[in-house]
């Protein structure tokens, strides 16, 4: 983030850093991108804090200062479990006032309470990112791109472990758990499109998910722009720019309004800017159908009402009235 001109005006060195290995290192530059492939953390962190300067995108928050928290494993893009727990104490330590968590801790898409091996990851990520509220940061994360209702009795997941051979099983998302987004106090964040409906890939789950956002949506829901594009347009490394979609779009535009929230209310609690995101956000309630393929049949299922529902939570974040 603080080579591509747009969020560089913003970008914060000293609370900056690669946590892969599960130990920060703050040398210069340990916090890049390893290559141009790696470009998902530049994208959010346009999404965030690209400055007001003229040339390519605005952030949500473009006068707030944007940091890099290395986590995703050289080799194989993975974010293993030392390396977040890493990352929530380093922000935690390093006066860090919000996260944005694009990923979810690899390698189990839901990491279930029976299994020892998966128990052991929700814990030391839960106690980490809980030390990091307790010293005043407050999380988001993207609720996945699985288009599943994480409120219902039973998920199938044939992608974990996905550091080796996955095994498809059915889970419980009361009892096997999508890390860090599930884990308390994390404001989970689903996306829509330009029609304001969920995006046809989000996850969903009423009591799960607390806000939603812009994530994007090329499939089903396209603007009237030059360009056609349902995705969102952010930087790059390389000074270049590029449309993505995914809940990964989505939690950063959410942490831009909490941002703006901080910079009005510096002085709030996690707990209390987390009220304050929900109380600004817009709900459009429940849609009358979701068969978005259009061939009769529902493609998700939204529980809720008017205030607060499955698809949006308390409704999709709105930067202007979170200012005024």
């Amino acid at each position: 983030a603080d080579t591509p001109p747009d969020p560089a005006p913003n970008f914060a060195a000293a609370q900056s850093a690669n946590c892969v290995g599960g130990k920060a290192d703050t040398s210069e530059g340990a916090w890049r991108p390893y290559t141009a492939d790696d470009y998902h953390g530049t994208h959010v962190a346009g999404e965030i804090a690209a400055a007001r300067n003229g040339i390519g995108v605005a952030g949500v928050a473009p006068g707030v200062k944007v940091s890099s928290i290395k986590v995703s494993d050289p080799d194989n893009g993975l974010f293993y479990p030392e390396n977040v727990v890493c990352a929530f104490v380093f922000a935690a330590d390093h006066g860090v006032e919000i996260t944005n968590n694009s990923y979810y801790v690899d390698p189990w898409l839901y990491n279930c309470m029976d299994d020892p091996d998966q128990r052991a990851i929700v814990d030391a990520v839960n106690r980490a990112q809980l030390y990091a509220q307790r010293k005043g940061t407050l999380h988001l994360a993207s609720a996945g791109n699985s288009n599943h209702d994480l409120d219902s009795d039973a998920i199938v997941d044939d992608s974990s472990p996905d550091d080796s051979t996955p095994v498809t099983r059915t889970i419980d998302p009361h009892e096997c758990f999508d890390v860090p987004t599930q884990l308390p106090g994390i404001v989970t964040v689903s996306a829509t499109g330009v029609d304001k409906e969920k995006s046809y890939y989000s996850s969903y789950g009423k009591g799960v998910v607390d806000v939603a956002a812009p994530g994007g949506d090329a499939r089903y829901q396209i603007p009237d722009t030059p360009s056609k594009n349902g995705r969102i347009l952010s930087t790059m490394p390389n000074n270049a720019y590029a449309w993505l979609q995914g809940t990964s779009m989505a939690s950063p535009h959410a942490a831009g309004v909490a941002a703006l929230l901080k910079s009005e209310h510096p002085w709030a609690s996690p707990a209390t800017l987390q009220r304050l995101l929900k109380a600004q956000a817009d709900n459009p309630g429940c849609p009358a159908s979701y068969d978005q393929d259009g061939d009769g049949t529902q493609d998700a299922g939204c529980e809720g009402g008017k205030r607060v529902n499955g698809f949006y939570g308390h409704g999709i974040v709105d930067a202007l009235r979170a200012v005024k």
